[in-house]
């Protein structure tokens, strides 16, 4: 067999012709994303005995975007049956082609793909990535397509930038390696099939921040975020442990997952965090003994900051959180008999990352994903100032809240009989 004749424009051509295995295109609106898909399947569906998936965010999107097109692509001399219901296409030569939708994610797991799309991944959850789509290319070596449009700085974003090494990259232990991702970035003024004019219209329509996430492939911050004071560029470096300074560990005792940070005050009054450990389905005795082995040479300068509602009782032996924190060799636990207000605890975390008067003195290490992660997209309900706890970013940067409203809380000020 041989591959069905699509028209591609110079950047979809660019994407098809490198031959890595994990690519990443980040693209504007109508960029052709969908076109770009169909040609990848075709071309890997023309040998024999793949299997081929294409996710998208939902079932639902996964027909309406690309389904119907993609029945039209394939020449129908290698169909030799069609599913419409579950989506899926047998041809002659073995191969077979799925529609999925990453909504429910434990549908997923347990088969070896050849070749993997993802679209809309901005949309798509982390965990379904790295623990379930992930794994599905290990035995087959499979190579994957992921594609989308920024959406803060999450996950998609994380890839991009594995894609941004270079050909080569050096590891943290200083070996030279190949590097198998490369990404790219097209804004939509790159495609030749949307006119210039519909795109200045847009820019018309649009507020700033969101023509440029969503027509120049821009990853912007999220609006409505929680801790809007923190910026990757100012406070995001090389924050190294330091063994001779005193350990702070703020603990949130969510289940899944189980969020400690650890934080260290520098001689100039700054704090950084320098580790973090999460642990997903994990429990309370699990995670004192991980910053046990991590640490257990510095037990003696070690205070826990745990979350208030881990000094109640719930564990079948009648022990708390914090009874258990105590026997693995804990001795020292700060925190407050009822829980601070979410509001003080917040502006306290910002406030460290930029006080009124520019101070910076909260700084995070740049192996700390998940305490980015929460820094940068735990956002409100929208029109209040509630928590979205939906999409369970909150929890490290919960964990450091209970440490600094501690340490530096947030004062109140009278002014004439008012409390500021």
């Amino acid at each position: 067999m041989t591959a069905h004749t699509l028209t591609l424009h110079k950047g979809q051509r660019t994407v098809f012709r490198d031959h890595r295995r994990f690519k990443v295109v980040v693209a504007g609106r109508r960029w052709g994303k969908t076109q770009l898909s169909k040609i990848s399947i075709c071309r890997k569906a023309s040998k024999p005995k793949q299997l081929i998936w294409y996710v998208a965010p939902t079932y639902g999107m996964a027909r309406s975007i690309l389904w119907d097109e993609l029945r039209e692509a394939i020449p129908r001399a290698w169909i030799q049956s069609v599913n419409e219901t579950r989506m899926s296409i047998r041809l002659h030569n073995g191969t077979r082609i799925e529609l999925k939708g990453a909504d429910k994610p434990d549908t997923l797991r347990g088969v070896g793909l050849n070749h993997l799309i993802i679209d809309e991944a901005q949309d798509i959850r982390e965990d379904t990535w790295y623990k379930v789509l992930r794994p599905t290319l290990a035995s087959t070596r499979g190579d994957v397509l992921i594609i989308g449009t920024p959406k803060s700085f999450n996950w998609l974003y994380d890839l991009y930038m594995l894609g941004q090494r270079g050909d080569h990259y050096v590891t943290k232990k200083g070996q030279r390696r190949l590097n198998p991702w490369k990404s790219w970035q097209f804004p939509t003024i790159t495609s030749p099939f949307i006119p210039k004019e519909e795109i200045e219209a847009a820019r018309g329509d649009m507020d700033e921040k969101s023509f440029r996430q969503e027509f120049e492939a821009s990853f912007e911050t999220m609006s409505g975020r929680v801790y809007h004071a923190f910026d990757r560029k100012i406070h995001v470096g090389d924050y190294a442990f330091n063994p001779k300074l005193p350990i702070w560990v703020g603990q949130d005792f969510n289940i899944d997952p189980m969020s400690s940070v650890i934080m260290q005050q520098q001689e100039n009054g700054e704090v950084w965090i320098v580790d973090e450990a999460i642990l997903f389905g994990s429990n309370t005795q699990e995670t004192a003994n991980e910053i046990s082995r991590r640490y257990y040479r510095h037990m003696g300068q070690t205070t826990f900051y745990p979350d208030p509602a881990g000094a109640n009782r719930g564990h079948s032996r009648g022990e708390s959180d914090l009874d258990i924190l105590r026997e693995a060799g804990f001795k020292r636990l700060k925190y407050r008999r009822k829980h601070p207000k979410v509001a003080d605890r917040i502006n306290a975390v910002n406030r460290m990352f930029q006080s009124g008067d520019g101070q910076i003195r909260l700084r995070v290490d740049s192996k700390c994903k998940h305490a980015i992660a929460a820094f940068e997209q735990t956002i409100y309900k929208p029109g209040t100032r509630e928590v979205d706890k939906s999409a369970g970013y909150e929890h490290p940067a919960d964990a450091v809240g209970y440490c600094i409203d501690l340490e530096f809380p947030v004062r109140e000020v009278t002014i004439l009989g008012l409390s500021l």
